[in-house]
């Protein structure tokens, strides 16, 4: 017995001496500054003489598949295969002549673009690494009209991308709030939801992010407020455009995104819907520690030890990211959702590790039993995580896309 208690007494004291151990270590890391993450610095060339504009447009290739180019956001064009859930990058070498570089592969190919008579882009080649010849013949009117569009929120210039159907009427449209950190329109969980709604006739405005991008100012000195202006501002251009219609216009918030539509929606009555896609109608500082502790779990930190360290990597983050964490650290964007009167989706995977989903959904069930004008619609998806996934392709789900489009047309 004696021999059990001493062997007791040993076990607390190495298990006391480790957590005290860890305590320290943790607390050293916690004193030690982060370093800052910093501003863009980006330097986007004149392009005008490699003529990027009438390259632009969809591509059928040789083998069946039909391939969007479009620009790219730091130059360049990007070529995308939203089928396959591909893209690559498309350089200039001369006018005529690109590289194309597909996405994580290892292998570039030389494509030349090809003329009719009077000048006009009908297709391009290239060769394979084994020699094959490959080509594209570039199609009329499939799909949905590409531009790129320049568009201000008082001293900022903002640039996107718009999709406009080729369906005839005025359509309903949707502008598209990132989520955090540097984003812009080349980012193909955007562009592979924001096909899916341009072919199924809605027009979408999938802007460069502020500070990112060919977009001007910079993202991390802005506030949400700065953000809901940016996206208000993208709803007036799209209420002047002749093929959209000025009373359909809504927003899309991807992940943080979403806690800027509600913010936006009580600035302006223009706004007539919001979608949010893996949004948090949670303060940002829970969401955070949320998304902290779950990556500490995923990692195989043991979960009695997640509530201690929690705050110390909190505090990191936070160092790390000062100035937007001063700026927005406060958000929260239940007031605006209680004050909302107009519909939304709400659309979150049960296996999000980046949104408390159920915390979320029951403040927002509380504002629905709250404010009768919140015409709120909740979905979730029991096997997807923050991406909407299906879990046999990683890409968002089909009847997730499905729903989206449904339901606009509904409201």
């Amino acid at each position: 017995m004696k021999y059990l208690k001493r062997l007791l007494k040993i076990l607390f004291l190495v298990v006391a001496a480790v957590i005290l151990v860890g305590g320290l270590i943790l607390a050293g890391i916690a004193l030690i500054p982060p370093t800052p993450i910093q501003p863009e610095l980006r330097s986007i060339p004149d392009q005008s003489a490699f003529r990027l504009d009438e390259k632009v447009g969809w591509y059928q290739l040789d083998n069946g598949s039909y391939q969007m180019v479009t620009w790219g956001s730091y130059g360049g064009l990007t070529i995308n295969d939203f089928a396959a859930v591909k893209r690559g990058y498309l350089t200039p070498r001369t006018a005529d002549i690109f590289t194309w570089k597909p996405y994580l592969e290892k292998v570039e190919y030389q494509v030349c673009f090809q003329y009719n008579p009077e000048g006009k882009v009908i297709g391009m080649n290239w060769s394979t690494a084994a020699g094959q010849r490959r080509s594209a013949k570039r199609l009329e009117r499939y799909g949905y009209d590409q531009a790129e569009v320049h568009f201000r929120n008082g001293p900022v210039e903002l640039v996107g991308l718009l999709m406009t159907p080729y369906s005839p009427g005025a359509h309903p449209a949707v502008v598209f709030i990132h989520g955090s950190g540097k984003s812009i329109r080349d980012y193909l969980w955007y562009l592979h939801l924001a096909d899916y709604l341009a072919q199924h006739g809605i027009a979408v405005l999938l802007p460069d992010k502020r500070g990112c991008g060919k977009s001007g100012g910079e993202w991390l000195y802005s506030s949400f407020d700065d953000y809901a202006d940016d996206a208000l501002a993208a709803v007036d251009f799209l209420a002047g455009v002749p093929a959209i219609n000025p009373g359909k216009i809504g927003l899309i918030g991807m992940s943080q995104g979403g806690f800027i539509l509600p913010l936006a929606a009580n600035k302006s009555k223009k706004v007539r819907f919001l979608v949010s896609f893996s949004g948090s109608a949670a303060t940002i500082e829970k969401t955070m520690r949320f998304e902290i502790s779950e990556d500490m779990k995923d990692r195989g930190v043991p979960g009695w030890l997640v509530p201690l360290i929690e705050p110390i990597l909190t505090h990191r983050a936070k160092k790390w990211n000062g100035d937007f964490w001063r700026i927005n650290g406060s958000f929260d964007p239940l007031p605006y959702w209680r004050k909302l009167a107009i519909p939304a989706l709400v659309l979150n995977g049960k296996k999000d590790k980046n949104v408390p989903v159920k915390e979320s959904v029951a403040l927002l069930e509380t504002v629905r039993r709250e404010n009768q004008d919140a015409e709120i619609t909740i979905q979730l998806y029991d096997d997807s995580g923050h991406g909407i996934e299906d879990s046999r392709t990683d890409w968002t789900r089909e009847e997730c896309r499905a729903l989206i489009v449904k339901w606009i047309y509904k409201i």
